[in-house]
């Protein structure tokens, strides 16, 4: 564990702990969302679900690299569960971080991908 500490409302809690710290004292809130994602948030906490989403995402991995390798139904389902044992994940993760930061980082990471679109799009008619 990190011997460094911070303070947080008069708290001192050790880096490690600053984010979960931060969450459990409702500084960090999430916008509108799932009642469900928020009471399995609320109970495990952002430590242990980050801890969680590391090994989704993991298993999400393997199960697309087999999909790619043989494609079989079977894969496929594998696939879908897995993509949402991730979203589920994600959407706690995206709560205790902050829903209107990350949705506002979201927005702005769309944008910039619609503009290399259409960028590529002109150059390629550029080029005939």
């Amino acid at each position: 564990m990190n011997d460094e500490i911070k303070v947080i409302a008069n708290i001192t809690v050790p880096v490690d702990d600053v984010t979960e710290q931060a969450f459990r004292e409702g500084y960090i809130k999430g916008k509108s969302e799932d009642s469900r994602i928020i009471q399995i948030a609320n109970h495990y906490g952002y430590t242990a679900q980050s801890d969680i989403i590391i090994e989704e995402c993991a298993e999400l991995t393997q199960a697309i690299c087999k999909l790619r390798r043989a494609w079989s139904n079977e894969r496929l389902e594998n696939v879908k569960e897995e993509l949402a044992d991730v979203l589920i994940m994600a959407r706690q993760l995206r709560v205790m971080l902050g829903a209107d930061d990350i949705d506002r980082i979201i927005g702005e990471k769309l944008d910039r991908q619609i503009e290399r679109i259409a960028d590529e799009t002109t150059q390629s008619a550029d080029s005939l």
